[in-house]
């Protein structure tokens, strides 16, 4: 195949022609090519482009997007959409038949270069991560043929995400169950149908075999609106096939809790007839606590839950008490207030407008999050955050953290005492 830096595709050659001019600052080895809609997929099966730029005025279809895409070779091309005005409808199309990003003709040159950087770079990205999933697909922990996780690893996958989602706070990611029933009692393609929901979701979300010939999905910073679109774009595509169920909700804790809750609300969806389903946090956690949930070994995982708690008091509940022993025999008219539970552990210290905290969580009861926070009136709240291996927690740390919290305190009601004495001077 020729190689071609920049292929800019569009009906009128002068547009082609400006395009051209506003991109020539790129590098000077680049090579641009300007073809017709009608040459461009002649060109494109014989020509490999770094990037594709379609113009798209108000009378062309954006129909030739899905042609592209449609060329094994050219399916992580990046292609840039431009357009003279906002067209939310063809938007929207062109972004769902697989552009990358847009920009408006009338953009200045550097937010055009800026795009154009920032997608070429993306491009990478795509490339290096299609190397990785060759290496995954070569130890068969992903499918070749579907380009997803397979069942025996998906476990390990997920346990491992969810953790480190929860460690790094990432808000509105959501985890979904999703799962075809046959419309007509005949056995389903799941090959064609994991094909199908693989290339629903964006680029970097996981989609993995899930249990009971179901699928599971994590999707970024998608949140319940982002979770029915994607669960209504399966249903459109899959219509004919199959019937599809989905239950989702934000990743807020393990993933073996999440997916025996998710998997008991689906099998109460198919018997309701309830296609979708959105678990908040409240009803997540209060399906949990009723729920006999098992671990790999066949360990119950309420057991396991409970030694981590019965474990993690006798680290935490002496060091509390003679904290709070000690604080209050040094401060005056303060309230101080501590309690632990199988959710969260709190120490909190509060004088008139200045309340601190420490809470402690544990939501994958292996790893300890701690949050110091300072609460202070008409003044932005002060927030540290800290993860520990449960293994690496102990009582010296706990204490350590908490002198370091009340010193803080004291500090700040030291300095409310500076300030409030220099206003009473100054009157």
């Amino acid at each position: 195949m020729k190689t071609v830096s920049v292929l800019i595709i569009t009906n009128k050659s002068d547009i082609g022609n400006r395009i051209s001019e506003k991109i020539k600052l790129l590098r000077e080895c680049d090579t641009i090519k300007i073809v017709s809609y009608i040459e461009s997929i002649s060109v494109l099966n014989t020509t490999q482009p770094s990037l594709i730029l379609l113009y798209c005025s108000d009378t062309d279809s954006v129909g030739i997007i899905k042609e592209i895409r449609s060329i094994t070779a050219l399916d992580k091309v990046p292609i840039l959409f431009i357009t003279d005005k906002l067209n939310e409808e063809k938007l929207f199309y062109a972004f769902d038949n697989g552009i990358d990003d847009f920009f408006f003709l009338s953009d200045p040159d550097s937010i055009i270069l800026m795009r154009i950087f920032l997608t070429l770079q993306k491009s990478v990205l795509y490339k290096q991560i299609d190397i990785n999933k060759e290496i995954l697909i070569s130890a068969n922990i992903i499918d070749k043929q579907s380009g997803i996780y397979l069942k025996e690893y998906t476990p390990i996958v997920l346990r491992n995400f969810f953790s480190k989602s929860i460690e790094e706070n990432l808000e509105n990611t959501i985890f979904m169950y999703v799962k075809p029933i046959s419309k007509n009692k005949k056995r389903l393609n799941m090959y064609k149908i994991a094909n199908t929901i693989k290339s629903i979701p964006r680029g970097n979300d996981i989609v993995a075999y899930g249990k009971a010939a179901g699928f599971y999905l994590i999707l970024y910073n998608a949140g319940k609106s982002g979770a029915k679109t994607v669960t209504s774009r399966i249903k459109a595509a899959l219509n004919e096939e199959c019937k599809i169920y989905a239950c989702a909700a934000e990743i807020t804790t393990s993933f073996e809790e999440m997916e025996s809750v998710l998997y008991k609300s689906i099998k109460e969806q198919i018997e309701n007839g309830e296609e979708f389903n959105y678990l908040y946090d409240t009803n997540l956690t209060e399906a949990v606590n009723i729920m006999d949930i098992k671990d790999e070994n066949g360990k119950r995982f309420k057991v396991f839950k409970k030694e981590f708690i019965k474990n993690f008091e006798k680290i935490v509940a002496p060091v509390f008490y003679q904290i709070q022993t000690k604080t209050s025999d040094k401060f005056k008219d303060i309230e101080i207030k501590y309690y632990i539970n199988e959710d969260e552990s709190k120490f909190s210290i509060k004088k008139e407008d200045l309340y601190s905290e420490l809470l402690i969580t544990y939501p994958t009861y292996i790893k300890v999050i701690i949050d110091i926070k300072h609460f202070e009136k008409d003044k932005e709240k002060e927030v540290k955050r800290l993860t520990y291996d449960f293994e690496d927690f102990s009582d010296e740390k706990i204490s350590l953290l908490l002198e370091e919290m009340i010193n803080d305190f004291e500090n700040k009601i030291s300095l409310n005492i500076l300030y409030n004495t220099d206003k009473r001077n100054e009157k």
